[in-house]
């Protein structure tokens, strides 16, 4: 089976229903929705998640985490192999995005993201 990692703006566009998404990442984040593909998210993406749902009414942070609460999705800890990979990364990286390309490097799977400057700095695939 795939195996994916999204960054924040993936996910929380996809479960807003926002048009942004380009036609492949939409495909690629439902076949993670209904179970034919494996996915992981950065607790980085989780903790920006919730700071959305403070500027955003409409973005429920209790729904979201319970939409993603499916046997194919694992939320990743920011643990000693995340932070091995953080030190590894370009330092003209913030912290966010540094967590987040980190856990995506640990689980070795293509990053899918629109953010120009991670995928310029991301060494493995990034989809978009």
């Amino acid at each position: 089976m795939d195996s994916y990692s999204l960054d924040t703006h993936s996910l929380v566009w996809y479960i807003r229903g926002q048009k942004t998404l380009s036609s492949k990442v939409e495909e690629i984040i439902r076949k993670v929705f209904r179970g034919e593909a494996n996915c992981y998210i950065s607790v980085m993406v989780i903790l920006e998640a919730f700071y959305i749902s403070l500027k955003h009414e409409s973005f429920t942070f209790s729904k979201f985490l319970e939409s993603i609460k499916k046997s194919n999705i694992r939320v990743i800890p920011f643990d000693n192999k995340v932070l091995t990979q953080c030190f590894k990364l370009p330092v003209k990286m913030d912290i966010h995005d540094r967590i987040i390309v980190a856990t995506a490097i640990a689980t070795n799977t293509p990053l899918v993201t629109k953010d120009k400057v991670l995928r310029s700095l991301f060494p493995l695939e990034t989809i978009w």
